[in-house]
């Protein structure tokens, strides 16, 4: 059997994949900080809306994954018109270099920090997935 095809374990496989490439591009941005005329750049993020659509094989928002509420004293799911957005990658605070170069290291050094960490909440989360796999194949008088 292909762990792939698990929808759970199939998002954390990918959001693995994505978030490699994210630290490929800002490895390139550090290594560039004193290329004449380099831009910082940063890969989009998808929306976790999205990704479990996909998951779930509809396109957009299916009915399976909006919130359900089953009596009237449940509050209802809440969906903010910027949710799932990236944020730009660049901030106004900071100005190019006289070269023309755009990176810069502390910004690059926190988004590799968030990147780094994330990466090890995924990677936890897809070990305990596939102990809780070996532990249900085991059974229960193992």
């Amino acid at each position: 059997m292909d762990l792939n095809q698990i929808p759970l374990i199939g998002m954390l496989v990918r959001r693995m994949d994505f978030l490699a490439a994210r630290q490929r591009v800002i490895a390139q941005n550090v290594a560039n900080a004193d290329t004449p005329g380099y831009v910082a750049r940063d890969l989009p993020e998808e929306s976790f809306a999205r990704q479990v659509a996909r998951e779930m094989g509809g396109a957009g928002t299916t009915e399976a994954s909006r919130m359900q509420t089953t009596a009237s004293g449940h509050m209802a799911g809440t969906l903010s018109g910027s949710a799932g957005h990236p944020r730009p990658t660049t901030s106004a605070d900071y100005e190019s270099s006289p070269s023309g170069n755009a990176v810069v290291l502390e910004q690059e050094m926190a988004r590799l920090a968030e990147n780094q960490m994330e990466h090890s909440t995924i990677t936890g989360i897809y070990q305990k997935q596939v102990q809780l796999l070996k532990a249900a194949l085991r059974g229960p008088n193992s």
